[in-house]
C-alpha cells in the first residue's frame, strides 16, 4: 500500500513535469498561406529583430505554388518567450517544434534571411531527413566564423542591438522603429506588426540576446560538420557596394554554404539592400523556391545518414 503523502508528492511531480513539457512546446505564432500540394511546404525564418511580418509579400508570391509559412521565433512578435539561451541549437529546436505544430511530416524547404539562415542551416545539419532544400537570403552561416572581418561586423551588430534595447527603455525607440518599418516598404498591416516587434521591450531584449549569441551559434553549427551534400542549396546575395571588402567577405562566406551541395544555385542581386529581397527584390526568393519545388529527390538518397 503506498503512502498517501508519497502519492501526493508523485502527483505533484508529474503535474510539474507536464506543465514544464507544455511550456517547452508553447505554440509559435505563424502565418501560413496557400494550400498543401505535392510540393514541399516552405518555412520562412526572419533575420535579427525580424518577424513573420517581414515575409508578407513573399508569402503571397509563394502561396499559388503550395503552402508557405512564416513564423515568429520565441519571444518575438506574437510568440511567447521560452526558457534557455536563444542560441543556434535552441532556435533549431524551435524549428523542429514548429514543424510538429504544423503537422509537417514530409521534408520542407527552409528559407532563412540574415541571422535566420544560421538557424535554418543548423536545423538542416541536425535533421537532414526533414529538409527538402535550403535557401539563404543574405544569410549568416557557419563559414563566417573563419573571417575576422565578419566577426567584427557581427560585434558591431551586437552593439546596435544593445543600443536598441536602451533606446526602448528610454521610450525613444518609436521613431527609429517607424523608420525601419517604413523603409522596408511593407503593406500597412504587416508594417504595423513589424513596428510592434521593434517597440516591444521584451521582443527587443530577445532579439538582442539572439544577436549576442551569434558567435556561439556559428561555433555550434560548425561543430555539426558540413551540410549533407544531397540537400539542394540556393544562396541569394546582394549588396549596394559589391566591390567593398566587407561585402566580398560576406559573399564568400555565404557561397561556402552551397559549395558541397550536389545541386546548388548562386543568385546575385545587383544593387539590392539587406532587406530588399523581402520586398522590392523578392522575385529572387520566389525563383529560388520555385526551383527547389521543381526538383525531384536524388535516387538512393541517404539524407538521413
Amino acid at each position: 500500500m503506498s503512502h498517501p503523502r508519497l502519492a501526493v508528492r508523485i502527483a505533484a511531480a508529474l503535474a510539474a513535469a507536464t506543465t514544464a513539457a507544455h511550456a517547452a512546446v508553447t505554440p509559435l505564432a505563424v502565418d501560413c498561406r496557400g494550400a498543401r500540394t505535392a510540393a514541399p511546404t516552405v518555412i520562412l525564418s526572419a533575420g535579427a529583430f525580424g518577424t513573420s511580418a517581414d515575409w508578407d509579400y513573399v508569402l503571397d508570391d509563394l502561396a499559388p505554388g503550395g503552402r508557405a509559412c512564416a513564423f515568429d521565433r520565441a519571444g518575438l512578435g506574437g510568440s511567447l518567450p521560452r526558457d534557455g539561451a536563444p542560441d543556434a541549437l535552441a532556435k533549431a529546436a524551435e524549428l523542429g517544434d514548429l514543424l510538429d505544430q504544423l503537422g509537417e511530416t514530409a521534408p520542407v524547404i527552409l528559407v532563412g534571411h540574415s541571422n535566420g539562415a544560421l538557424y535554418a542551416e543548423t536545423f538542416a545539419k541536425l535533421h537532414p531527413e526533414r529538409v527538402a532544400g535550403l535557401v539563404a537570403v543574405d544569410g549568416v552561416g557557419a563559414a563566417a566564423l573563419e573571417s575576422p572581418l565578419l566577426l567584427a561586423d557581427l560585434r558591431q551588430e551586437n552593439q546596435a542591438a544593445a543600443l536598441a534595447v536602451t533606446l526602448g527603455r528610454l521610450g525613444l525607440g518609436g521613431l527609429a522603429a517607424h523608420g525601419m518599418a517604413d523603409q522596408m516598404g511593407l503593406r500597412p498591416e504587416a508594417a504595423a506588426r513589424k513596428y510592434h516587434g521593434l517597440v516591444c521591450q521584451t521582443c527587443l531584449m530577445t532579439a538582442r540576446d539572439e544577436d549576442r549569441l551569434m558567435a556561439v551559434g556559428l561555433s555550434q553549427s560548425q561543430a555539426l560538420g558540413p551540410l549533407n551534400h544531397r540537400i539542394p542549396v540556393v544562396v541569394i546575395n546582394g549588396d549596394t557596394a559589391p566591390a567593398a571588402r566587407l561585402s566580398q567577405a560576406w559573399r564568400t562566406a555565404e557561397v561556402a554554404l552551397a559549395a558541397g551541395a550536389d545541386r546548388s544555385w548562386i543568385l546575385d542581386m545587383p544593387g539590392a539592400t539587406h532587406t530588399s529581397p523581402l520586398t522590392r527584390d523578392r522575385a529572387y526568393v520566389a525563383a529560388a523556391v520555385n526551383w527547389l519545388r521543381s526538383l525531384t529527390p536524388l535516387p538512393d538518397a541517404d539524407v538521413g545518414h
